[in-house]
């Protein structure tokens, strides 16, 4: 490639002038600074030796060096350069001076490429200079040399036609470049950081961070004297704080609602002239003094105080909604009272206020540090620290389910629930035989009936003929609505008990609630001694099972032939004594206890509207067959003809789980039941336990060994098939794939996403028996280095609807190589390669952990 083509033109930046070619100051003037460069740009003479390679780096270029420019043959030099460089330059500068007058070192080039001279070293003795074309790695080239000159007067108008075609070209794009800019420029130019002294800005940072620093510390010293005396002054105030909530908390123990309200006044009263005097102190300032020592006392008493006003705030509103209930009417009395909807809606609205004052109570508990408080309210705090979260969660969970009630109220429409009274002394799948029944019609909180019936009524007026499952064709031939709460699951109980209520003539329900007499016995320990003059009885919480089975086995009238009068006299009974007592314990203690039943499952509740059932389910009310993705027991008691012999058979449940090297797991059940009748007052105490037990265990388990048991097999009472019986498709799902374990006779079949272990047991008054059963689980523990080091091993101990709790006894075993690094619950203990776990089956219990193997 010739070298002239590789030769760049360049162009040359000159001041502006006007039309007439004078030199127009104005316009240079208000010109700015388009970059500036720093000088290093243009390094002394001792440093103009550059690389080729470096400007190449430092410019992001990359090319080959054949591409580079070569040295310029002298004689082409003056063909592509007619003047020397040092002359051109020259010519440039005078140019400048003829126009505007201006020093050298002012002169600017603007985005143009420019000559780099290089010294050679190899001919500086020849003093040869060689040219060399550097392209600059910015899009633009600007410089400013810093000599200073003095002023030039003012030019003297010149001609235009000194000033070459490219001149005026650039001349008129810097006018119209600069012309809508000229004040805004200016005025950068004046405060440009050049134009001040250097050191300026820091002497004015330092300047007002003084200032602010005497601002804050001086007055400091003051309040770190106040800061000593918050902490005086907050134990004082703490210990008349204290006392009054102590005394609150007693007088709502024992139902002294108007004085614990007192207390809680006089403590908020409290608390907000501590407040006052804290304020004068640190005002809106907490947020910084609770950073600076000794100050952050005062902070500290700011955030306490506050988080005690809106405790005192909240539990005087809550106070005063259970108050509220104190104008419940008893709701069978017939008249126009007041709805249970709107006390219900009064009680969400006053806690849902309280909770929202807690909240803010806990905000302002986390930023109080624990070091400046008082050493003698220190364990206080804690412990208030670690509660309130918890009550926070309660509330707001009241809060999230209560539509749940509302629905049952009838607040979203008329509701017809159909009550199912289950007997837990004869103990059936969801909790108990069904002795009696009720219908309870609601609309907007208002009952506007309740029925209560023998449940053998409705009974004898069925129409659909249906085969009972097997073991209940041992007594009965018909499948009926009193054995109709036949599967664990009470959802799929519920509707078959509605579904053959419906075959009787009874109408369509919207829900199904079932209740056992644990739930009557409780109440009768918040009422007090009930008189029943017509039975000649005083029933309480000691005697109700005893009077309540005797008068419906035997004391009853033959003539009207209701053996269940008893339990339908007792029950407005019962509500007439917790409402018109006006005493709002009584009615929080029979909150709790519907609570507690609703969570030991001797309330259940069953909705056809989806949403409610879905609340339900979440609460755990439903009585459902749960799932889990580990291990799993559920032991079911169906007694089939054993009269009320539940009542004292004492069960106990262990379990253990064997985990072996490879880590296959082996279950082992065992299931001992005694009989504590035979010498008992009433006869149905003292007859033979007869028991189908089911135990529920994880899909796909395979039985290993089975004993204890009784091998029976029941023969159909009648001809079904002749007889046109119709075959239930659940049941009959069931029986046909049902597979008999040869060995013991056990019937295995899979139910609700469980493997199903099934057999008959029989104790006898005053002797112990005691069933086995082995099996290998479906699945597993496995560990993998790289991306399953851990695994974890867990079962859910699902307790049956309606029992009073059996004990458990709970013993899982793993190899010594296995090191637990999770275990639940934290009551659990170990010892070496052994988990154990004792307690009631109350409630549904959880077990498991997490283990990793050490080699």
């Amino acid at each position: 490639m010739p070298i002239r083509k590789r030769i760049l033109k360049q162009l040359y930046d000159v001041k502006p002038t006007r039309a007439d070619g004078s030199l127009d100051l104005e316009k240079i003037e208000g010109a700015g600074r388009i970059v500036r460069i720093e000088r290093k740009i243009f390094p002394e003479k001792k440093n103009l030796y550059r690389k080729i390679s470096d400007v190449r780096k430092s410019a992001g270029f990359s090319y080959k060096s054949s591409q580079l420019p070569k040295k310029i043959d002298p004689e082409k030099k003056k063909e592509s350069f007619p003047e020397p460089v040092e002359a051109r330059r020259a010519n440039i500068v005078q140019l400048g001076k003829k126009v505007s007058k201006v020093s050298e070192d002012n002169i600017s080039i603007s985005r143009v490429y420019v000559p780099t001279v290089f010294h050679d070293k190899k001919t500086e003795d020849q003093k040869t200079i060689e040219e060399r074309f550097d392209l600059e790695p910015n899009d633009f080239f600007a410089c400013e040399i810093q000599k200073k000159e003095a002023e030039f007067e003012k030019p003297k108008t010149s001609s235009a036609a000194d000033i070459s075609k490219s001149t005026e070209n650039l001349l008129g794009s810097l006018e119209n470049r600069k012309k809508k800019k000229r004040k805004k420029l200016r005025f950068r130019k004046i405060f440009s950081k050049s134009t001040l002294p250097a050191n300026l800005f820091s002497n004015s940072f330092a300047f007002v961070a003084t200032i602010l620093l005497f601002s804050l510390v001086i007055p400091s010293f003051a309040l770190v004297q106040k800061g000593l005396e918050t902490k005086k002054m907050l134990s004082e105030s703490g210990e008349n704080i204290l006392g009054e909530l102590a005394v609150a908390q007693e007088n709502l123990s024992s139902g002294r609602f108007e004085n614990a309200s007192s207390n809680l006044e006089q403590s908020y009263e409290i608390l907000k002239n501590a407040n006052s005097e804290v304020s004068k102190i640190g005002g809106d300032f907490s947020q910084i003094l609770r950073f600076i020592p000794g100050v952050s006392k005062v902070a500290t008493a700011n955030y306490l105080l506050d988080a005690g006003e809106n405790i005192s705030l909240a539990g005087k509103t809550i106070i005063d909604s259970v108050k509220s209930l104190a104008n419940i009417e008893n709701p069978l009395s017939g008249e126009e009272n007041v709805s249970l909807a709107e006390l219900f809606l009064n009680l969400r609205g006053g806690i849902q206020e309280a909770t929202g004052k807690l909240e803010t109570a806990n905000e302002d508990i986390k930023k109080v540090n624990f070091e400046d408080l008082p050493s003698e309210i220190q364990p206080k705090f804690l412990s208030l620290k670690e509660k309130l979260p918890v009550v926070i969660s309660s509330l707001n969970s009241f809060s999230e389910n209560s539509s749940i009630i509302l629905d049952v109220l009838g607040y979203n429409g008329p509701r017809k629930f159909l009550f199912l009274f289950q007997n837990n002394q004869e103990m059936r799948a969801t909790g108990g035989f069904i002795g009696s029944y009720g219908i309870l019609d609601i609309s907007d909180g208002r009952i506007k009936k309740l029925f209560v019936d023998d449940i053998y009524n409705p009974d004898g007026q069925l129409t659909a003929r249906v085969i009972p499952p097997e073991p209940i064709q041992k007594m009965s031939a018909v499948w009926t609505m009193h054995d109709a709460n036949w599967f664990p699951d009470f959802p799929t109980s519920a509707e078959k008990v509605a579904w053959f209520y419906e075959k009787t003539g009874g109408p369509t329900v919207d829900g199904v609630i079932a209740m056992t007499p644990s739930v009557i016995e409780k109440m009768l320990s918040v009422t007090g001694p009930i008189d029943m003059p017509e039975y000649g009885a005083t029933v309480d919480k000691d005697n109700f099972a005893e009077i309540a089975q005797y008068e419906v086995e035997v004391d009853y009238n033959k003539e009207q032939n209701q053996p269940k009068k008893f339990i339908a006299d007792l029950t407005p009974e019962i509500l007439d004594k917790l409402i018109n007592t006006k005493n709002p314990k009584m009615m929080l203690e029979t909150l709790n206890i519907l609570s507690s039943a609703l969570k030991e499952k001797h309330i259940l509740v069953y909705s056809k509207n989806f949403n409610v059932q879905k609340m339900i389910s979440d609460q755990g009310w439903s009585g459902e067959v749960l799932n889990s993705s580990k291990d799993y027991m559920s032991v079911i008691n169906s007694n089939i003809n054993g009269y009320k012999t539940d009542a004292v058979i004492e069960e106990t449940i262990e379990h253990k789980a064997q985990i072996g090297e490879d880590g296959g797991i082996v279950d082992e059940v065992t299931i001992t039941r005694r009989h504590n009748g035979g010498n008992k007052k009433y006869d149905w105490w003292n007859k033979v336990n007869g028991d189908w037990v089911r135990v529920y265990v994880p899909e796909g388990s395979k039985l290993l060994e089975a004993s204890g048991q009784t091998r029976e097999f029941v023969s159909a009472p009648l001809d079904y098939q002749s007889l046109q019986f119709k075959k239930d498709p659940q049941v009959q799902s069931i029986e046909e794939e049902t597979k008999v374990d040869e060995a013991s006779g056990t019937r295995i079949y899979s139910e609700n996403r469980k493997t199903v272990f099934a057999n008959w047991v029989y104790v006898s008054p005053g002797e112990t028996t005691v069933l086995k059963y082995k099996y290998q689980l479906p699945f597993n523990l496995s560990f993998d280095d790289l991306h399953h080091p851990a695994d974890s091993y867990s079962i859910l101990y699902q307790k049956q609807s309606g029992s009073i709790g059996s004990s458990l006894s709970s013993l899982i075993t793993f190899p010594n190589d296995y090191k637990i690094i999770w275990k639940y619950p934290n009551s659990s203990e170990m010892n070496g390669n052994e988990m154990t776990l004792k307690t009631k089956l109350e409630t549904d219990k959880f077990v498991g952990f997490a283990v990793e193997k050490t080699r």
